[in-house]
């Protein structure tokens, strides 16, 4: 495939290795790490001060296996499902889970977390005690009409997603379908947490460009009306990842809260 024309998150394949070394590894780039890993940690942990985040069932639906915007979240719940929108992407969250051979290593994420706590253990024991309120591990599809067939998912108090609306939409209208998607995930009054992008254009992975969906602060903001949900919180910084790694203009974390059952087409 010609690496010029943009590829999709959830029909193509994703070196999975190079996502991880480029993005969320202890070696990847100050700038990059800072913004799409430190960044969303520091603002799903603002959300959760306020007292507002809590419940039954957290259910994550994030981009490339990656547990750690579950780290300074997770405590506000009893259990923990993950869904993966891939299989490998369900078979990098199991070795996690298992603590198997070639998991990917998220030390440096546990004592970012700690910090934020103002711990000064450096995390130890989150990732063990995460794994712990793990109930299950399942694919996703929101093509489908129950994406998660066979599993029936009762409905959660909470769902979190980093990054994989933009990435597996490639439209305001199917953006707009997946938030649409994410919101039947929940019950009344419970709450979407996304970080997402604004102004969006492309990702990089090697040499190929997978592309994020474009929109503004508007189009969110009537997408998550439109859905049933109520913004009560949003933090948002501006991209200085250069264009030839990521191009798009701010990153955000918004919180909001289902307020009514809608149609999610």
């Amino acid at each position: 495939m010609d690496p010029s024309i943009p590829k999709n998150y959830q029909s193509d394949a994703v070196l999975a290795d190079q996502l991880y070394a480029t993005y969320f590894s202890p070696t990847s780039d100050k700038d990059i790490r800072n913004e799409v890993l430190v960044f969303p940690m520091t603002a799903i942990h603002n959300y959760c001060k306020t007292g507002l985040v809590k419940g039954e069932v957290l259910v994550d639906l994030s981009m490339g296996a990656t547990p750690f915007q579950l780290f300074n979240i997770y405590k506000c719940f009893k259990k923990v499902i993950i869904l993966e929108t891939n299989d490998g992407c369900v078979d990098d969250s199991d070795k996690w889970l298992n603590k198997d051979p070639g998991a990917y290593y998220w030390g440096h994420a546990t004592k970012i977390a700690a910090k934020l706590e103002g711990k000064s253990d450096n995390g130890e024991g989150i990732e063990d005690d995460l794994r712990s309120r793990v109930e299950q591990v399942l694919r996703c599809n929101f093509n489908k009409e129950n994406p998660t067939d066979p599993f029936i998912l009762q409905k959660a108090d909470c769902v979190i997603s980093l990054y994989i609306t933009g990435d597996i939409s490639t439209t305001l209208e199917s953006y707009s379908h997946n938030v649409g998607e994410l919101a039947k995930l929940l019950k009344i009054g419970g709450r979407l947490i996304m970080i997402d992008t604004f102004d969006g254009v492309y990702f990089t992975v090697g040499e190929h460009k997978f592309n994020i969906a474009n929109m503004n602060e508007k189009d969110l903001r009537q997408v998550m009306g439109d859905k049933g949900l109520s913004i009560d919180y949003l933090e948002v910084m501006d991209s200085k990842i250069p264009n030839d790694v990521a191009h798009y203009g701010q990153i955000f974390c918004v919180g909001a809260v289902k307020t009514k059952e809608v149609d999610a087409n």
